[in-house]
């Protein structure tokens, strides 16, 4: 590890809002401007007075380079000046400000004057445990400019250096200290000419006034007023102007906060704002680094040109460090329990929004929740709600400074079912592809209608089955005596809910995540494997029963095979591949199991364009290959063929068949179905997919020209439909194709 990269480990794994101590620690370009403060200060030199308002909003890094400036002003200090800091927002107690820094100061004097002392007052000083004159003095005028009462023994145990053993501070009781009293003017100036006698030289550093009730802000300027026209006092107050300003007008009731600020102020300096690229940059960093230490690897490129995208658009919002750092800390957080559902360049889109437009990351839960629903079938969402839904949208992304972050064209590349390129005319709710649901829930997506709820409930309380659950489930999977009871334990929990609308089932697949797979014996896996490769075809069969809607690609099944064959690949691989070969050519399941194989063509970039890590491949290109021409010759068996006009989603199906096999074999196989007009109809109906519409309610939708690959010529097609239609012949079916293909179109 480099450095560099130790460095960063280190910065990100720091406190939740830890402030910048170190120039290895600046990432914004404070470390050069406090140089510069530094030498701009010291050319004010020793013997002048001034107030010095270092002027940022909150989150800028205020104190971050404050750290960095005392660091500037320390190195190479003349001798006999001081860096003193005070931090009013944090002294808090009994003690005001004024001798949170006089106090100090009185110190600082006591040790100068015992240099200059002959040995034998030092040595009664020291007996009597006394401070010299002029600390004393500094420490009556504290008391009289913070209107302070306490008695001077407790005061003056305060300075550094002091012991507060009982009786060593009679000789400042409080009768000593009226008897000997002045005037605050005289006070005043026997300090500063002591100062200047003993060449002294302050720098006070006075951080988080923007932090400060109204009445400790008048502290402050009490301070500052009080002490500045010492000699030799150079003030650096680190503030929110607008802030303090209105604590202050609060505090003394003046008309112009503003206005008496720049009264004691006489040099402000505006703390520079870091570039956004610099901001995109932490960011980017950090959620790359969190992702490594949570996971244990480094992100591959594909997630990291998401995150790139999502922090290039929706990063260019940020405007301080400290939003970056609220950002970073909500994702540390969160992401280690959740990592095994959520990916997380989504995760970091949803806390970016959060962050700089939080109007928006509502309307996403809002919008996300009222799609499950309609997905689900559990209900519907009226014109005029879309339409309200649309209208906020556009406000919400009104609210991003000018940036391509204002369009809604490129939020629909995270949020499904946004549709258009202009805000004016954008739809919600439209349709999705099969293949992208399958994409969305394969990898976790925030659009997934199985994991979406997990980005914003970071659990999924409304079904959480005992552990007991899952180790006795475990238990039975490995013993292949228990797998029927262990099959139909599975199948039942299809039929029964939590207090949610997902089945017992669903939470089941959600929980059988990398991390607990990873955990199981091989035996628990293949017993698991045999479930879903038998009765797989009969699991969406019971969800599309309970809800027409339903597609196979809304569970996560082929994520969870994927995660129990790698399990039992890693453990023997030989025996493994055996296994899968001959439960694909035997499992029950063979509707679904064609699909799955396909997915795996997909994973392995047999088709497709989008493959996969190597790592995250179940089998090599040549194990794929040998099962998928096993594959092939059971699916032209005659008893197969028969069966496919009653398959569920018989498109993808076909496109599967296609793909293990070749496309001649799937068009022989629709011309035959297609030789008669009622078979042309059935199998059209079977090929309709799936969309949804707001406006006019669910729908199948039917192109006849995407089909034709199988089908043969779009004209031959629609002349027969005209034909059919024109007989008067099979009107219910005809009517529904026409609708079907009305959809088509929009």
């Amino acid at each position: 590890m480099t450095d560099e990269q130790t460095g960063d480990e280190e910065r990100h794994s720091a406190g939740l809002d830890a402030a910048v101590h170190s120039p290895a620690e600046d990432r914004y370009g404070f470390t050069h401007v406090a140089k510069q403060l530094a030498v701009a200060i010291g050319e004010l030199g020793r013997d002048g007075s001034a107030v010095i308002g270092l002027e940022g909003a909150w989150g800028s890094g205020k104190t971050s380079l404050l750290n960095l400036l005392r660091l500037s002003l320390e190195d190479g200090l003349p001798e006999r000046t001081f860096v003193l800091s005070v931090s009013p927002w944090l002294d808090g107690g009994s003690i005001s400000p004024v001798e949170s820094l006089l106090l100090p100061v009185a110190a600082i004097i006591a040790e100068e004057e015992k240099k200059r002392m002959p040995a034998s007052a030092l040595r009664r000083l020291q007996q009597k445990k006394m401070l010299t004159d002029t600390a004393s003095t500094v420490v009556r005028y504290s008391q009289s400019t913070a209107r302070h009462l306490a008695p001077m023994a407790e005061i003056a145990a305060l300075v550094p250096g002091v012991p507060n053993a009982s009786g060593a501070l009679k000789a400042y009781s409080d009768a000593e200290f009226l008897a000997n009293r002045k005037t605050t003017a005289e006070l005043r100036a026997e300090i500063s000419d002591k100062i200047t006698a003993l060449d002294l030289s302050f720098i006070v550093v006075m951080d988080d006034l923007d932090r400060l009730e109204p009445a400790q802000a008048v502290e402050i300027v009490r301070l500052v007023k009080s002490v500045a026209d010492f000699p030799r006092f150079r003030y650096v107050l680190s503030y929110d102007k607008s802030v303090l300003a209105h604590a202050i007008q609060t505090g003394l009731g003046v008309t112009d906060g503003a206005a008496y600020l720049q009264k004691i102020v006489q040099i402000s300096f505006s703390l520079p704002r870091p570039e956004v690229f610099s901001l995109r940059r932490e960011f980017f960093t950090g959620a790359e680094t969190l992702y490594k230490n949570v996971n244990g690897i480094d992100a591959d490129q594909v997630l990291l040109a998401n995150l790139r995208r999502v922090t290039d658009v929706y990063g260019a919002a940020l405007s301080t460090p400290r939003e970056v750092k609220l950002a970073l800390n909500v994702l540390k957080f969160l992401y280690d329990g959740v990592r095994d559902y959520v990916y997380l360049p989504d995760l970091c889109l949803l806390q970016l929004i959060r962050i700089s437009n939080a109007g928006l990351y509502d309307w996403i839960e809002q919008y996300l929740t009222e799609r499950a629903v309609v997905e689900s079938g559990d209900g519907s969402i009226s014109e005029e709600e879309e339409t309200a839904l649309k209208e906020a949208l556009i406000a919400h992304l009104a609210n991003f400074p000018p940036s391509t972050a204002r369009t809604a064209y490129h939020l629909r590349d995270w949020i499904p079912g946004i549709a258009g390129y202009d805000n004016e005319k954008i739809e919600l709710f439209s349709q999705t592809g099969d293949q992208e649901r399958a994409e969305m829930t394969a990898n976790k997506r925030l659009g997934s209608g199985a994991y979406w709820r997990y980005y914003f409930a970071f659990s999924s309380p409304q079904n959480v089955l005992s552990p007991d659950f899952f180790e006795d489930l475990f238990v039975q999977a490995a013993d292949p005596a228990q797998f029927g009871a262990m099959s139909e334990l599975l199948l039942e929990k299809i039929n029964t809910n939590g207090v949610s609308s997902r089945t017992w089932f669903e939470h089941i697949l959600s929980q059988l995540s990398p991390t607990t797979v990873a955990t199981q014996s091989a035996a628990a896996c293949e017993g698991l494997v045999r479930f879903f490769f038998n009765y797989s075809d009969t699991v969406i069969q019971h969800y599309q029963e309970r809800n027409v809607w339903f597609a196979a690609y809304d569970l996560d099944t082929d994520g969870v095979v994927d995660r129990l064959l790698q399990r039992m690949f890693a453990v023997d691989r030989a025996t493994s591949n055996i296994f899968l070969q001959k439960i694909s050519v035997e499992g029950k399941a063979w509707s679904w199991i064609a699909r799955y194989m396909r997915h795996l063509m997909w994973q392995n970039g047999l088709v497709g364009d989008r493959p996969a890590m190597e790592n995250d491949r179940v089998l090599s290109n040549e194990e794929l290959v040998a099962l998928l021409q096993l594959l092939a010759e059971r699916l032209n068996q005659d008893e197969i063929r028969s069966l496919l006009l009653n398959t569920n989603d018989l498109l993808s199906y076909l496109y599967a068949w296609r793909d293990i096999d070749n496309v001649e074999h799937v068009r022989t196989w629709a011309e035959n179905v297609i030789q008669t007009d009622e078979g042309l109809l059935q199998l059209l109906l079977s090929l309709r997919g799936r969309g949804i519409s707001s406006a006019t309610g669910r729908y199948q939708s039917l192109d006849l020209k995407s089909l034709s690959e199988f089908i043969g010529d779009e004209e031959v097609i629609e002349q027969r439909l005209t034909r059919i239609e024109t007989d008067g012949k099979y009107p219910e079916l005809i009517k529904e194709i026409r609708a079907s293909q009305a959809h088509a179109r929009f």
